[in-house]
């Protein structure tokens, strides 16, 4: 976050404080501050949750990044905390030797006395990098309780031109530290002012509130000649761009952003994905320092994007057809119905959530309808043994009716070859009409089966229009499952020198 308060003199300058939160400097991490920052804050969460354990070794870590006493004030604060009280007084006594002018030098030469009284057995000399600053005094009643401390933060300050003189102020306007250039100093929780002067350059104040555990990193460009204004943007949803006098030249950095400005009426937009932009007019006196503060609001309505495996899948939002997959389309908040359908798919149906200045993605697969192919060739195979055995079942009554008759009339010889033809003829209507019956349950079982599972997909909840995808997100609609055609009936003819038929099998 930048902060930026207090009254500049008489001309305008910028300085930019950056909190330990903040990103907006952009520092890269093998830049030794950002990386004592880092461990600072690790550090930080760490002591909070109670582990007081990995809160030391982080604030080592930031002292091997930079090696500032404030971090050696913490490590011993960590240690104490977690009962290790021979690692807090060797801290504790570090610091103390690499800031004897701290101002609370006698509370903490307290506090390692009263460690060293609560130790179970005199406490041996404590090995250490540095000569300790204080005596391990002999056994002594224990002192008196010293109240808890907070954890030293620390302020480190850049100027522009390096040979600008810092000095920083307590609340009471007592110097606490003074300084050209680069350089840092460990303080305690409390509001600091931070004064940069150069002869060749206009005195810049400001004013710094401080908490406990942070890295303050402050900027100071002094301007030299030109009389400027200085202008806060900030918002309430933070990473909003910011725009001056001309949006064609992009956008000069992102909320909270805070630089100098020549006097005189300036132009501002603020925009953020999925937010309603913001323009505003300010003038900007010699001098003067303006804070513009931006209530974002979400934009009233959001983005489905749907993709799937099927390039010409139709795309249904309640009913309305949004297009051709891949489809993104605005859409009202709330709850929808989404369908998605392809020729030769099954068609997918889910509801999805519709967020304010969000991005719903569904990612959805069509798997295949099963073929109805075998289930139609088994009907016509069925129909045509039924036919065949009715028209030869019909032959065989006609040829029974004519023996039945010469039967009657005493005409009818034992070995008449017409018994025999219409024995056979009636077996074959029986067989054909026995096949048509398996045929047709093969039909049925093909008209009802669905060896493909449904189609189906993932909507994954509502997220900022600038967020970035969810974590193991497919970028694509996995591919189509193989179709495949199942169990089919398989006819062959037959031809042998005592006459002819067909053979009928079933195929896996």
């Amino acid at each position: 976050m930048f902060v930026s308060k207090g009254r500049f003199p008489s001309v305008a300058a910028a300085l930019t404080v950056s909190l330990a939160a903040a990103a907006a400097l952009g520092q890269p991490r093998d830049n030794p501050i950002e990386r004592a920052r880092h461990h600072m804050e690790l550090g930080q969460e760490a002591f909070a949750r109670g582990d007081f354990a990995a809160a030391g070794q982080h604030f080592v870590d930031a002292y091997g990044a930079s090696p500032f006493p404030a971090f050696l004030y913490n490590t011993g604060l960590a240690a104490e905390k977690g009962g290790d009280a021979a690692k807090a007084i060797e801290m504790y006594q570090r610091y103390l030797q690499e800031e004897p002018t701290a101002p609370d030098a006698a509370e903490i030469e307290l506090k390692i006395r009263a460690l060293l009284a609560e130790m179970p057995t005199p406490a041996a000399p404590i090995e250490s990098p540095v000569e300790s600053p204080v005596e391990s005094p002999p056994a002594a009643p224990a002192a008196p309780p010293v109240p808890p401390e907070e954890m030293k933060s620390l302020i480190t300050v850049r100027t522009n031109p390096p040979e600008a003189k810092i000095r920083i102020l307590d609340e009471a306007g007592v110097e606490v530290s003074s300084f050209e250039g680069t350089s840092a100093k460990t303080v305690v929780r409390g509001t600091y002012m931070i004064e940069a002067s150069h002869p060749d350059y206009r005195i810049v104040k400001t004013d710094l509130t401080v908490v406990p555990g942070q890295v303050y990193i402050v900027v100071v460009e002094m301007s030299q000649g030109a009389f400027l204004g200085f202008i806060d943007v900030m918002t309430d949803v933070p990473g909003a761009s910011v725009f001056v006098d001309d949006k064609a030249k992009g956008a000069v950095g992102v909320t909270p952003w805070g630089n100098v400005l020549p006097p005189g009426k300036h132009r501002i937009w603020v925009e953020k994905p999925g937010f309603t932009a913001v323009e505003r007019e300010i003038e900007v006196a010699v001098g003067d320092k303006k804070s513009v503060e931006v209530a974002l609001e979400r934009l009233p309505f959001g983005v489905l994007l749907v993709k799937a495996n099927i390039a010409s899948a139709m795309v249904y939002l309640d009913g309305r057809l949004l297009g051709p997959a891949p489809v993104e389309s605005e859409a009202p908040p709330g709850r929808h119905t989404l369908r998605v359908t392809a020729e030769g798919m099954k068609e997918y149906t889910t509801v999805v959530q519709i967020g304010r200045g969000a991005t719903t993605k569904a990612l959805v697969r069509l798997n295949p309808e099963p073929s109805r192919t075998p289930a139609w060739v088994s009907f016509g195979f069925a129909a045509a043994l039924y036919i065949a055995g009715g028209v030869v079942g019909g032959i065989a009554l006609h040829l029974d009716k004519e023996l039945e008759a010469e039967k009657d009339a005493g005409r009818l010889a034992d070995d008449d070859p017409r018994i025999v033809r219409g024995f056979g003829l009636a077996l074959g209507a029986d067989i054909a009409f026995g096949l048509g019956l398996i045929v047709t349950g093969m039909c049925v079982y093909y008209f009802v089966r669905d060896p493909l599972p449904p189609s189906e997909g993932k909507v994954y909840d509502p997220v900022d229009m600038e967020g970035t995808p969810p974590a193991g997100e497919a970028t694509d609609a996995p591919p189509v499952p193989t179709a495949r055609s199942g169990p089919r009936l398989a006819v062959t003819p037959l031809v042998a020198p005592g006459g002819a038929g067909l053979a009928v099998a079933v195929v896996f």
